[in-house]
């Protein structure tokens, strides 16, 4: 029963955190929809950029927030598919936003962006990998020269000499 309850909390935990990603991305588009009858807009030109730049502002909060509670992994493709678009609109902010070119190099990024963190994801588990090999290896030697130079140098009755902590280390090596 406990391991069900658990289930079920991390699968509204997931569903929240996937919630939150979805709602960083769609917060984007308010100032298309709405200006909140906002008049006094501190110096911009129109009441819908002060909105863009304030929802550009808490969209990534609330993209950090979500990644607490764990969503599933593939929804972060769409803040950077959003992302990417709002940064090409900088660059080119004439460009409609149905035009299919936009979205194919929106998608194209998208892939780029799987293929860098699953190349780096594939060549950090191999680097981890060898180190793991090379970390068993000098354990290996170090218990080999440990139970060497104990066999021949250290008898019995010179055990005094040495420190308690080396003998052990060296016991613990048998």
């Amino acid at each position: 029963m406990l391991g069900q309850e658990t289930t079920q909390i991390t699968s509204l935990s997931n569903l929240i955190g996937t919630f939150l990603i979805i709602l960083s991305v769609a917060i984007l588009f308010t100032d298309k929809v709405t200006t909140f009858g906002i008049t006094q807009i501190d110096g911009y030109n129109k009441p819908e950029t002060f909105i863009w730049l304030i929802t550009q502002s808490i969209s990534p909060i609330i993209l950090c927030v979500s990644f607490f509670f764990k969503p599933l992994r593939v929804f972060y493709l769409i803040p950077v598919y959003f992302f990417f678009i709002q940064v090409y609109w900088v660059f080119d902010y004439n460009m409609p936003s149905d035009d299919p070119l936009l979205h194919i190099y929106a998608a194209g990024f998208c892939v780029g962006v799987v293929l860098f963190i699953f190349i780096a994801t594939h060549l950090i588990t191999r680097i981890a990998s060898a180190n793991e090999k090379l970390l068993l290896n000098i354990k290996k030697l170090t218990r080999h020269i440990g139970i060497n130079i104990k066999s021949k140098y250290i008898q019995e009755e010179d055990k005094k000499d040495y420190l308690v902590d080396t003998i052990e280390v060296i016991d613990s090596l048998d």
